[in-house]
């Protein structure tokens, strides 16, 4: 009988999604709390956002240059054998592409803070957003490289396949045994 892979379906659901829920509730507090350009400390806001997100994408880039020398062990093994490679790369792509539009949306802010206007409001409003969907996207993907760099080989499912030297000497074995 066929195991069901509905859990596994709606487990990637939940974690791709939860991001954008994240980002939707951020923007909604702030909306009724009425936060806008005008607020008192925005500048240094902004700087710490700056500052932040380059430092995320710093550790993303020295992360992701750790991953590719980590290609050929057990555990990436197993990710392409479970076909889970593909919404791993989704979900980093997704987290270095969200610091990147924070870090170059913050700078625009910093600029256009000081001339009030429509534009500068769908321009905080879409910063606030970008927030959210920043910090949730940002622990997702930083959960998942601690579990990746701390996974312990023992954790792993056992490959149960032998490779054809150790099929060769049990084929011995037993024609010794018989012989």
């Amino acid at each position: 009988m066929k195991k069901s892979s509905s859990p596994h379906v709606l487990g990637n659901i939940i974690n791709i999604s939860y991001p954008l829920v994240v980002a939707i509730s951020f923007s909604y507090v702030c909306n009724r709390l009425h936060v806008s350009t005008g607020l008192r400390g925005l500048s240094a806001v902004l700087e710490s956002i700056i500052t932040f997100s380059s430092i995320v994408i710093g550790f993303y880039t020295a992360m992701y240059g750790i991953l590719l020398t980590l290609s050929k062990t057990q555990l990436m093994i197993e990710f392409r054998k479970r076909r889970i490679d593909r919404i791993f790369k989704f979900q980093l792509y997704d987290s270095l592409i969200t610091s990147f539009l924070v870090l170059i949306v913050s700078i625009i802010l910093q600029v256009i803070k000081h001339y009030p206007g429509k534009i500068a409001n769908y321009i905080f409003i879409f910063w606030i957003f970008l927030i959210g969907y920043f910090v949730a996207t940002t622990y997702r993907s930083i959960s998942l490289l601690l579990k990746i760099f701390f996974a312990h080989e023992v954790d792993l499912p056992i490959d149960h396949t032998k490779s054809s030297e150790e099929k060769q000497a049990q084929i011995k074995r037993i024609k010794s045994k018989n012989g």
